[in-house]
């Protein structure tokens, strides 16, 4: 059973937390030539250029957050910010970007490396419950054969495993979690933390697969129960009342004879499209929608939700689209609309969903239970500028505050202290049990 303790703790914290919408906004260069042979002129692509900027989800206006520009590519299949430090992440061929939310400005660029002789690291996601950064890591199988014709010898993949694994954004070392292999492919637009049970969600096309991020292994493995031709895309988790939100595209074919082909095929004649959320231990989708919103989601511009507003807002192509978790209807649609002549914004990411969760299944394997289940811990007020009171669902034997270096800057056996010396900024509440459990929280000291 969940706890609601988290999602209380969350609206305590979040309009504190200066919301950001950001992504990677790309402007394409070409250069013009003559042709004389069709007696025309001919627009070539030459390069691209990408900054970090911020949309505006009810306007449309993409700004700038930096004036430098970076000539570099970047991967479509994963970015995530840190909200906590003002961190955006993504990957770049085999590195890690990483761009400061204040500044804009691109401040480190390291390669990924790990197990694997080649390091791929994908579908990006920061837990904002232990601050770690997780993700899949695809291990690919060859062979290889002589081409007599090129007179080359090439290599084939053969086959995959998909492993999970957390990153360290400082040195670009990934860590691989349990021995689990996972052969299911898995889809761009497709992934998400409930911070809360620690679980990791990635849609594998027409399953939904949950790996427990504690120790690696298959937490759930459920059908996604849609009628044929049936998409559930555009996967985002909304800490405000603990579900996983999505759009369900479906399309409606119909079949023709294709006299060319001497058979019959089947044609697309219509798609629907509409807000859902899915069940994640039965994979049964509710539609939220009543009917067909007749707006479907770019895979690689993403989606996030606004639990202040209670709207899930995605990246269409041209749009920045809202719609309500209630009702399930648009509440508004902006074109977007760039500064210098960009082309797109992508890997759209938003710092407020989620803001200060706490995880409240905890690792089991490592015998930590609270008095009523599984161990939480509530802080209060927070943020707070003086007095923290700490609550748990467990004898409570010491707290320490570190900072997020990691350096210890307080130590009490008391459940309620005086931090009014603490330096503004965020820190981890570590809370130390009789029974020699740890349970952490997030703090925000104004």
């Amino acid at each position: 059973m969940r706890t609601i303790l988290p999602c209380c703790c969350l609206l305590l914290i979040v309009p504190f937390c200066f919301g950001q919408n950001v992504g990677i906004v790309r402007k394409n260069y070409y250069s013009t030539y003559y042709d004389s042979t069709l007696n025309v002129s001919i627009q070539v692509f030459d390069s691209t250029s990408i900054r970090l900027g911020s949309v505006n989800p009810y306007s449309g206006a993409v700004s700038h957050l930096s004036a430098n520009s970076y000539s570099l590519a970047v991967n479509l299949n994963g970015a995530t910010i840190d909200p906590y430090q003002n961190l955006y992440y993504i990957g770049s061929g085999f590195n890690l970007l990483t761009f400061d939310m204040n500044s804009g400005d691109l401040i480190n660029t390291i390669p990924i490396t790990g197990y694997f002789p080649t390091a791929s690291f994908q579908n990006y996601r920061f837990n904002p419950s232990d601050s770690i950064i997780y993700g899949m890591v695809p291990n690919n199988f060859y062979s290889s054969y002589f081409d007599s014709i090129s007179m080359t010898t090439i290599d084939v993949l053969d086959s995959s495993q998909i492993r999970f694994a957390s990153l360290n954004p400082q040195t670009g070392v990934y860590t691989l979690i349990g021995n689990t292999s996972f052969d299911n492919l898995y889809t761009l637009a497709g992934n998400s933390i409930d911070p809360f049970q620690m679980v990791y969600y990635y849609s594998a096309v027409d399953t939904l697969i949950g790996i427990d991020v504690y120790s690696g292994s298959l937490f759930s493995a459920v059908p996604i129960q849609l009628p044929p031709n049936g998409i559930f895309e555009n996967i985002a988790y909304s800490c405000a009342d603990t579900s996983i939100y999505g759009l369900t595209r479906q399309n409606y074919t119909s079949v023709v004879y294709d006299s060319l082909f001497m058979m019959n095929v089947e044609v697309i004649d219509s798609t629907t499209f509409r807000l859902s959320k899915i069940d994640p231990n039965t994979g049964a989708i509710t539609f939220v929608s009543p009917y067909n919103i007749q707006a479907g989601g770019n895979l690689t511009g993403g989606a996030y939700i606004d639990p202040n507003a209670m709207t899930y807002f995605f990246n269409n192509g041209n749009q920045i689209v809202g719609v309500s978790l209630i009702t399930g209807l648009i509440t508004s649609t902006a074109t977007k609309s760039y500064p210098s002549g960009e082309i797109a914004i992508d890997m759209m990411r938003s710092n407020l969903n989620c803001f200060g969760a706490s995880k409240t299944r905890l690792d089991t394997a490592l015998g930590i239970e609270g008095i009523n289940g599984p161990a939480h811990v509530q802080l209060f007020p927070n943020p707070t500028s003086s007095t923290l009171s700490i609550l748990a669902n467990a004898a409570i034997k010491e707290t320490a505050i570190v900072d997020i270096m990691g350096k210890e800057m307080f130590r009490s056996s008391q459940n309620s202290m005086d931090v009014s010396t603490l330096p503004s900024g965020f820190y981890i509440v570590n809370v130390y049990t009789e029974s020699g459990g740890l349970i952490s929280g997030k703090l925000i000291k104004q």
